[in-house]
């Protein structure tokens, strides 16, 4: 019976292998079978235009993760992330210096995160329904900012250049991102908040034996998390020249959440890795340019998405991983 038990426990090399490197392998094989439809995928100016369009879905997806990790839930991260890019739009054409609307962006963005946090923890509302009554909120400010118009902000010295400019070939938001993940994976691996934070996400009651508040992981989660989209929703202003009135809340958030969960996947343990996210960040958008390039419709691409989602869920919850209060779906 032993034998047998040892025996049931021994993988061979390829199943360990692919159980660790199954993910980005077939994120590699899907991204050059879709390249050799349609060689235009590989050309340099479109691989930069890839970095560039999926620095703002990683950095959402990063804030996304902050909230995730301790356990909590944010339905909002795209509105939030949107209506402070509608803000800063506004607040540039009004005359206020564009450098000036990072740090506004920031605030408004922790001030939202402070909001959620005492939606969930003081008054005791689900995270998905609550924050889902803040991403309502958050789409109505939007739309009594930009009246429903596009908010071109022009050429900016400096501020356009944080989305759209270069270092050499490299795109700085790119290196903006980069330099995000570097922060905040340190602070989540390196930091003992950080550790609390991980372990109120993955088992709420052996931590609090252990005397970590889990109330207290999750509110500093929600104010990283929104300080982080906050400043999203600037760098997006940057990006796309000012705003659109569109409301895409929703697809941001799908988009990230594919990010985040497709993450955890690059770990050991199934746990949400901000490094993960990051190069999930960055192949969402690759997989969406390849798509559109091959003729594939926008919403066929979120029908893609959302089976990706189903997917990458599942695969974490085949790992035994708790992930934070997604169960409410």
């Amino acid at each position: 019976m032993v034998q047998s038990q040892a025996a049931g426990k021994i993988q061979s090399p390829w199943i360990r292998f692919l159980s660790k490197r199954g993910t980005g392998i077939c994120m590699v094989l899907i991204l050059l079978i879709l390249g050799i439809r349609a060689p235009l995928f590989f050309s340099l100016d479109n691989l930069m235009d890839v970095l560039k369009q999926g620095g703002i879905l990683t950095l959402l997806s990063l804030g996304l993760t902050l909230v995730l990790v301790p356990g909590g839930f944010d339905m909002g991260a795209g509105a939030t992330m949107q209506f402070t890019c509608n803000l800063a739009a506004a607040l540039i054409l009004s005359g206020i210096a564009p450098m000036f609307t990072i740090p506004v962006g920031i605030l408004l963005g922790f001030g939202v995160g402070l909001f959620n946090a005492f939606l969930v923890l003081v008054m005791h509302i689900p995270s998905f329904v609550g924050t889902l009554g803040t991403m309502f909120v958050l789409q109505g400010l939007t739309q009594l900012v930009n009246k429903g118009q596009v908010m071109n902000i022009g050429i900016r010295p400096y501020f356009t250049a944080l989305g759209q400019g270069h270092i050499a070939f490299i795109p700085i938001i790119f290196i903006i991102v980069l330099v995000m993940m570097v922060i905040i994976n340190y602070f989540l691996k390196h930091t003992r908040t950080g550790l609390r934070m991980y372990a109120s996400g993955q088992n709420p009651q052996a931590a609090a034996i252990r005397g970590i508040s889990t109330a207290k992981c999750i509110l500093i989660g929600y104010l990283l998390s929104g300080a982080m989209l906050g400043f999203t929703g600037v760098v997006q202003c940057s990006y796309i020249y000012g705003s659109t009135p569109i409301i895409a809340g929703i697809d941001f958030l799908i988009q990230a959440l594919v990010a985040a969960y497709l993450g955890t996947t690059f770990s050991k343990t199934g746990e949400l890795s901000i490094i993960g996210s990051t190069i999930c960040g960055l192949f969402v958008a690759a997989l969406s340019n390849a798509l559109i390039i091959n003729g594939i419709s926008n919403r066929q691409i979120s029908g893609v998405l959302g089976v990706v989602l189903i997917v990458s869920i599942l695969i974490t919850v085949i790992h035994k991983r708790e992930i934070g209060q997604v169960t409410i779906f």
